[in-house]
């Protein structure tokens, strides 16, 4: 019998034997192999003027370029640019500056030119300049920024060097006070006295409404008239970031009531979790209930379960939910009924008839679920598969293909019926002797 094998040693484990001459050896040979560790061994070295020394130069070279980004260069750079990022947020937690503030905010600016100048629809470009943001109300959150500089900045990088980000002046009122928040108000004016209304004009007035906890304004700005789910659910979202839980359970309700379409669901959210936070568990579990008498699908349903399990009235609902969601979604009714170990009622209302679609997700579920007690029935399912998914002639369907024949195999060999199988698999290589791909997918998996 094979020895069995010692647990493998940590990382720490190996460097607590070396000794100092070993350690220096080594980190001095990976300075020099890899440019991220030689500038995390002068950052942690350096004086604060020469880190930043370090920090500015690694901000000039490598959070800018000149050349155009195509796709697949675009991430390389955005990879590229995450050392100097880790590096400015070590620094900003552990080293705030009023200098580093400046190096941030030209790490920003440059990250917005390369976007500029390049092919961001992976959005791996818009990533960097986002991150750099966070560093920024994380480094200015320390109160090292002066905040009339700050709310300059803020403005000019808001309203005049682009127009797809802007600065929350909600995430940033600590580092601005009331003189910074002053300063920003009067920017803003200035700067869209002459502008079109925008996007992004109004998101900064309806965050500076917030940080002012107007309620009347932001109901006017946020809700305009009212008419869509969309509208309540801004001013909702508003009320839970003045902490008026009470306001936002009632507009969330209110949008309830007088709206319709998917995106109420949200409004039944946040009227749940305010109502879970007050500890009205019974409350939570009538919402839930309307709520899925009204969309009845396998998440409203798992949401009544979840809010009768927490009142401890499980299972008393059931038998009502599955009523509604038999009705309204049949393939979220077999779903619940394969969650929860009913195989054969979900057999049956899936092959009761053709009123309503499968699909070969679910049927290739119930198809697993069925072969402990049924692996006849299960075969069949599988062979059924194999028959729609080998209708297109590629690759890929070509193994999804053996891989449905693979588990046909398995119940075929339950259901001692692997004559019958390998029948079907002399017919179908028959029929696709024309489909030399296929043909070798079978060799190699042993259907011969």
């Amino acid at each position: 019998m094979a020895a069995a094998k010692k647990p493998t040693e940590t990382l720490d484990d190996i460097l607590d034997r070396l000794d100092e001459a070993t350690l220096r050896a080594l980190v001095s040979q990976a300075a020099r192999l890899h440019i991220d560790v030689e500038r995390a061994v002068r950052l942690s070295g350096s004086s604060a003027d020469m880190r930043l020394a370090a920090l500015r130069h690694a901000v000039d070279s490598d959070l800018r370029t000149r050349r155009y980004l195509d796709y697949y260069a675009a991430d390389e750079w955005a990879d590229d640019a995450q050392p100097v990022i880790h590096a400015l947020a070590n620094e900003a937690l552990t080293n705030p500056s009023r200098e580093l503030v400046t190096l941030v905010q030209r790490g920003i600016e440059h990250s917005v030119k390369v976007i500029l100048r390049g092919d961001d629809s992976a959005g791996s470009l818009g990533g960097v300049t986002e991150q750099l943001l966070d560093v920024h109300i994380l480094l200015c959150s320390t109160g090292v920024a002066d905040p009339v500089e700050l709310a300059t900045w803020m403005a000019k990088f808001t309203f005049e060097d682009q127009d797809f980000f802007e600065c929350d002046p909600v995430l940033y009122a600590g580092a601005l006070g009331d003189d910074g928040v002053s300063a920003f108000r009067a920017l803003v004016d200035k700067a869209t006295a002459n502008k079109p209304d925008s996007w992004t004009v109004r998101h900064v007035r309806e965050r500076l409404a917030v940080l002012d906890g107007d309620v009347d304004q932001l109901v006017t700005m946020l809700g305009g008239d009212l008419s869509s789910q969309h509208q309540f659910i801004r001013v909702a979202e508003a009320m839970l970031e003045l902490d008026r839980p009470d306001d936002a359970l009632s507009w969330a309700l209110r949008g309830i009531d007088s709206t319709t379409g998917w995106q109420v669901e949200e409004l039944y959210d946040i009227a749940a979790a305010v109502l879970t936070e007050r500890g009205d568990l019974r409350a939570v579990l009538e919402l839930r209930g309307g709520e899925h008498e009204r969309w009845a699908s396998s998440t409203t349903y798992a949401q009544v379960r979840a809010a009768s399990v927490a009142v401890g009235t499980w299972p008393g609902p059931r038998d009502h939910a599955l009523g509604f969601l038999a009705a309204r979604d049949p393939g979220g009714y077999v779903d619940v009924l394969l969650d929860e170990g009913d195989v054969d009622d979900a057999w049956a209302v899936a092959t009761k008839g053709d009123e309503w679609k499968v699909g070969a997700e679910r049927w290739e579920r119930l198809a697993k679920a069925r072969e402990q007690t049924h692996p006849v029935d299960a075969m069949n399912l599988y062979l059924g598969l194999v028959e729609t998914t080998l209708e297109k002639a590629d690759t890929r369907a070509y193994g999804v293909g053996v891989r449905l024949l693979k588990s046909a195999k398995r119940a075929a060999i339950a259901a001692e019926a692997t004559a019958d199988l390998e029948s079907y698999v002399l017919s179908l290589r028959e029929r696709y002797r024309r489909r030399p791909s296929l043909i070798e997918k079978l060799d190699k998996a042993g259907f011969r």
